[in-house]
């Protein structure tokens, strides 16, 4: 008895799940998969969302370079990093936070404790599941109609009209650095961790920088993390960001006394 009420509640769950991504699923047991996370079964070869997540990933890249590309006014150079803000992680989360994805995904902690990463990785696994779960004449429009549920083309449009700078912030520190010093900068960064593997989070302890004349690495004092981030990747980037405007601060100079 107890066992046919949790199925039971396990489908009226995907129902509302179904209803919240606007997709019906033919095979249930997509979405299902979709939304389990390796710690929820202690079985070894139990299925997850990472699969799906892996092939998601790739769904979403295609379908915004898809969308970039009939622009005719952006070359590769401005599409490649515009592509990137938009096919991020922390984007990814943000979507799943807004139709309440954390309250579905299968897990072994608690719902609270659920990190951005995982449901920004389940939020790519449902997208595969949709383009699995569809016809194929169809597959790439009914994972783009999810998409639209979040305004991200309608977003991409609006930064390719506003003629903005679209390069990432490592990019414009390297390029102003090569601008000064005609080589590329030498970035050291120490890092700390917390947290279980499919849930560790980032922190950059200190953020170093190669002099050119003197060969020493010179610590950017103060550029550091003050939050913790889902990826080394976003923390490195909080932390370039930072040492932009310290570099520039100390007009590019590496001046011991300074720094």
């Amino acid at each position: 008895m107890e066992k046919t009420s949790r199925t039971e509640n396990i489908k009226v769950e995907l129902t509302e799940l179904e209803g919240l991504i606007g997709h019906q699923f033919k095979n249930i047991a997509l979405l299902e998969e979709a939304i389990t996370t390796g710690s929820y079964s202690t079985e070894p070869d139990s299925l997850n969302y990472q699969r799906l997540e892996f092939f998601g990933d790739s769904v979403i890249k295609l379908i915004l370079a898809e969308e970039l590309f009939v622009s005719e006014s952006l070359d590769e150079g401005k599409m490649t990093p515009l592509k990137s803000e938009f096919e991020n992680n922390e984007r990814f989360a943000d979507y799943g936070e807004k139709i309440g994805l954390r309250n579905y995904i299968r897990a072994g902690e608690k719902k609270e404790t659920i990190s951005e990463k995982v449901i920004a990785d389940v939020f790519e696994a449902i997208c595969g599941a949709i383009y699995l779960d569809s016809e194929e004449s169809i597959r790439t429009k009914e994972v783009k109609k999810f998409l639209l549920k979040f305004d991200i083309f309608e977003r991409i449009r609006e930064e390719m009209s506003s003629g903005g700078d679209f390069l990432p912030v490592r990019n414009k520190f390297e390029n102003k650095f090569r601008e000064i010093y005609r080589c590329n900068p030498e970035i050291d960064f120490e890092y700390s961790s917390t947290g279980e593997d499919h849930q560790k989070r980032w922190k950059i302890e200190k953020c170093s920088i190669k002099d050119t004349q003197t060969g020493e690495c010179v610590e950017l004092k103060g550029v550091k993390s003050d939050t913790w981030f889902n990826s080394k990747k976003d923390a490195e980037t909080n932390a370039i960001e930072r040492a932009y405007g310290y570099m520039e601060k100390k007009g590019w100079k590496f001046e011991l006394s300074q720094i």
